[in-house]
Order: structure tokens, then C-alpha cells, then sequence
């Protein structure tokens, strides 16, 4: 059964089925790569052309992660705004990061020719509140700067908006589509892809040989590009804190004019049109939260009516949340993460199509040796030094979802639980984590997250148990689906005789 985070509009039209074997056996390549979205296999077709042998693990199958759980924006435009990356970065650094993101949108064009709904439009930024049209200017104008095409927009062609301005350039995509694309076109370079193969990591520095699945790789380098750290640099995870952002599709009865929108709230909305085919379907998204520490069906009503206040709704086609990594300081971690062979990418915000993408390129020069103007203000190092405080706030949440486990907890009825609902509790005195998925069926699990210890939260607009630490998901029966975590959710008996022991030997 291939794990899916989200059921989005992508794959309900194109429905995921395992197309690459299972690793088996001893395997020997150059760079492991983990993870099949659109970083991994952007890493791995760019690795292959520069002559290394190229390995791509995934622990379900190409589609399943994040990438055909996103919009399938192509912009450009920093997501903290081009203001404040002038004030982070200086000019030329600037520069350099917008031009990195303006070189991926024509490079994923080229990947995707004709076949992947992929088409050049233009986008903007808006407020719906007049007295934010300062501020927006100011931002224009560093766009200006920074080598965005920005100009002001007299016009802004969606409902309620009052102020903003237009970027040309950018572009959307068929998420599903592209990385199946893409999947091809690595294999014809000369990757090797194995779906349902989870590689366990490892602490060791300089680790050669990891496990997968049934079978090993032994390898030179190690790229982890499944968006969450698989590293076991602990700094990584409390400077990229999973959030869950929430999407839907909708018909319309006017038809949206081709651009990116999104607005200047926060955390803001955006909105595009779903295909070129059909401009009276339209993609919004928002709501973003911490994952595991949200409301998610009010998460996900609060932008259906973000939706049906601005446009005539006739039918909502598809609903679904996917987690994305956002760093504390507003860049994404791409580099070397631990020893002198494991590498890594992740905090790609909202917007991993481009930064994924781009990602690709800076990793294979960085193995090379090759100079990168932008390698220190996007290496993993920096965290700890730049935005301190953040950085700490983010521990402080992570820390206090982990104490939690200890304290005590109401008492949990399984009777009461509906269709769809999910609670941790104590059941005849123990702790647990009890659902009773859509089909009627109870589920229970130990309610301990089984990468660092954290306490699982149901979720019940995806149906799974969410952990608040770093991000790990479990299907309702308590498969690992996503994230940090290498083994499903224990069973309740096992998993407390073993804490029970643990507490004597202290």
C-alpha cells in the first residue's frame, strides 16, 4: 500500500501507482539520494549529468510527498518579501537569490515542454486594506532592485483587492505531472530509483553504508531531500518547524484571469487558476499552522470562507493540507549537514517547487568544490548564529510538546468518537492514541512518536496521527507516512513495558 500525506487534486487525477522496484540486496552508486520529489530527482538528474552514478530511495512512491501536495506556484518572489531580503542579504546576495529562482522557473519549462500544463503568467501581490499600500510600494521597489520585473498595478483583476503590484515572469505547473516527467528523464540520465525502500539513518559521521528497506547502498555522499531532516543534526530540526498549509479546489462561475495571486495577510492567501483548460476552476490556499498544534477543520472551513467570500462557489471539487518546513530566518538549508558526506535540503517554506529546484544545482556545485556566492547564507551551519531568538522559541515549542508525554491525561472514551474522529487519552489506565477512522473502524496506538518521543496529535482533515516535534505523520493505524520518523507507532502494551523498563534502569 504506497503511504500518502494528502489527497490532493493532482493525485486524484493522476492516481500514484509504485512504477520502480524495491531495494534488495547489497547496492553500491555515488550519491544516495533521499527522497523522490522534485528535489531529490532534480538532484539526482543534475549529479548524473556531471558523470556521478545516482541512487534515489524514497520510502513510498514518486508522488507521495509533498511536491503533489503544493499548488504548483512558479515564482520567484521571496516568501519573506523583497524588502526584508534586501535588509538580510545585501544587494548582490539579493540579487543573486532571485536571479537562482528566476534561472529554476526557465529550467522547469524546459524539463516540462508541452506535457505538463506548464505556462509563463504573471503574478501579484496585494493587500485588500488601502493602508497597506506603503508598504507594498516599498516592496515593489525593492523587487525593482533585487531583479524582479515588478511594476505597479493601477488594476488588480480579483475581487476585493485595493493595492499591490504585478511581477512578470512567473509561471504555473501539474505538480503530479512534472515529477513523473522528471522521474523519466533521471532515469534516462542514468539514475536508479527504488519506491518503497525507507532508508534508516544513521549518527555516525562519515557514514558510507546505510540501510534500505531489505537491502543497503554503500555510497560516497548522502543527499537527504525528503524536506524534513533525516540528518542527525538536532539544530536543523528546531530551525525548520513543520507547518501544515491547507489547499482546495473550487468551480467558479467567472473564470480567474491566468496569474499567481496572493495577499499581504498573514498568514497569507493565494489563489490561481487549476488548469489551463478550465479558468472557472481556480486553486486557493492558506491557513497555515505549526502541524499538530492547529485546528485543522477550522484551518480548513476558515479557507473555504476565505474562498466564498470572494468568488460565486458552485462546487468544491477537493480539499486537502500538506506540511511544509519553515526556516526561522526565512531562507532554505541547503548544503552540508553532517560529517563531510551528508548533505541536505530543507526549510523550503511554501514555495519548494522553485527553491527545490534550484537546490539541485548549488548541491552538485558545492560537492564539486565549486565556489557559491550564496553557499554560507544558505548553509545548515547558520543556525544558532542568525535569528537566535527564533531559533530558541522554536526549541522552547518542541521541548514542551516532548515534556508533555509525562503529564497526566484525561480519560479517553472510544464510544464517544465519531466518523473521522481521533484523541489521546488514558484507556484503563494507560496512555493512548485512539481513532475511529471514516469506514467505522477503531484504531489504537501508543501516542509516543517514535523519532524523539514527541506526543501525537490527530488530525482529522488528513486522517493521521500528527506529531508537533519535527513533523512525523502515521496513517490512523499507525504506519509512518512522512517525516523524521523511521518506525510506525508502537503498539500500547509493547511500547509501555519498554518505557516502564526504561524508568527502572534510570
Amino acid at each position: 500500500m504506497n503511504q500518502v500525506t494528502h489527497n490532493s487534486y493532482w493525485v486524484r487525477q493522476n492516481p500514484l501507482a509504485a512504477k520502480y522496484p524495491i531495494l534488495t540486496g547489497a547496492h553500491e552508486t555515488d550519491v544516495l539520494v533521499v527522497g523522490a520529489g522534485i528535489t531529490g530527482l532534480t538532484t539526482a538528474l543534475e549529479l548524473a549529468k556531471r558523470g556521478r552514478r545516482v541512487t534515489v530511495c524514497d520510502s513510498s512512491v514518486v508522488g507521495a510527498g509533498t511536491t503533489t501536495g503544493s499548488s504548483g506556484h512558479l515564482d520567484a518572489h521571496p516568501e519573506m518579501g523583497p524588502k526584508q531580503l534586501l535588509d538580510k542579504l545585501g544587494l548582490d546576495l539579493a540579487r543573486e537569490y532571485v536571479k537562482m529562482r528566476l534561472r529554476t522557473i526557465q529550467r522547469i519549462q524546459s524539463i516540462a515542454g508541452d506535457s505538463c500544463d506548464c505556462v509563463s503568467i504573471p503574478a501579484y501581490q496585494y493587500s485588500e486594506n488601502l493602508s497597506d499600500q506603503a508598504s507594498l510600494h516599498d516592496d515593489m521597489e525593492a523587487g525593482k532592485e533585487i531583479g524582479l520585473n515588478a511594476t505597479w498595478a493601477d488594476i488588480i483583476p480579483i475581487p476585493k483587492a485595493k493595492v499591490g503590484y504585478k511581477i512578470d515572469g512567473m509561471a504555473r505547473i501539474d505538480s503530479s505531472l512534472y515529477l513523473q516527467q522528471l522521474a523519466i528523464a533521471a532515469v534516462q540520465q542514468g539514475v536508479q530509483i527504488f519506491e518503497n525502500s525507507l532508508v534508516k539513518g544513521s549518527s555516525e559521521e562519515n557514514v558510507k553504508t546505510l540501510q534500505v528497506g531489505e537491502g543497503e547502498v554503500h555510497f560516497e555522499h548522502v543527499v537527504s531531500a525528503t524536506h524534513s531532516n533525516f540528518t542527525p543534526a538536532l539544530h536543523i530540526y528546531a530551525a525548520t518547524p513543520a507547518y501544515q498549509s491547507y489547499v482546495l479546489t473550487a468551480r467558479v462561475s467567472e473564470p480567474l484571469p491566468d496569474a499567481l495571486f496572493w495577499d499581504s495577510s498573514d498568514p497569507y492567501f493565494y489563489v490561481r487558476r487549476t488548469r489551463s483548460d478550465e479558468g472557472r476552476l481556480i486553486m486557493a490556499g492558506g491557513c497555515d499552522h505549526r502541524t499538530g498544534a492547529g485546528d485543522e477543520m477550522k484551518s480548513a472551513q476558515r479557507l473555504e470562507q476565505w474562498v466564498r467570500e470572494r468568488f460565486h462557489v458552485l462546487e468544491i471539487t477537493a480539499q486537502w493540507s500538506a506540511e511544509l518546513f519553515e526556516p526561522t530566518d526565512g531562507l532554505p538549508m541547503v548544503g552540508k549537514a553532517f560529517g563531510e558526506n551528508m548533505w541536505v535540503v530543507t526549510g523550503l517554506s511554501g514555495v519548494g517547487l522553485t527553491e527545490g529546484t534550484a537546490a539541485a544545482t548549488l548541491l552538485a556545485d558545492l560537492m564539486a568544490g565549486i565556489p557559491v556566492p550564496l553557499a554560507d547564507s544558505l548553509s545548515p551551519s547558520r543556525f544558532g548564529l542568525s535569528q537566535p531568538l527564533q531559533w530558541l522559541r522554536e526549541q522552547a515549542v518542541s521541548a514542551m510538546d516532548i515534556a508533555e508525554r509525562i503529564l497526566p491525561a484525561a480519560t479517553v472514551d472510544p464510544n464517544t468518537l465519531k466518523l473521522g474522529e481521533g484523541a489521546v487519552g488514558k484507556l484503563e489506565g494507560e496512555h493512548v492514541a485512539v481513532c475511529r477512522d471514516r469506514s467505522g473502524c477503531l484504531h489504537q496506538r501508543s501516542p509516543i512518536c517514535t523519532h524523539m518521543g514527541g506526543v501525537v496529535r490527530w488530525n482529522e482533515v488528513e486522517q493521521t496521527w500528527d506529531c508537533p516535534v519535527h513533523g512525523g505523520r502515521f496513517s490512523a493505524t499507525g504506519e509512518r507516512i512522512y517525516g523524521p520518523p523511521q518506525d510506525p507507532l508502537e503498539d500500547v502494551k509493547n511500547s509501555y513495558e519498554v518505557q516502564s523498563n526504561s524508568r527502572q534502569s534510570k
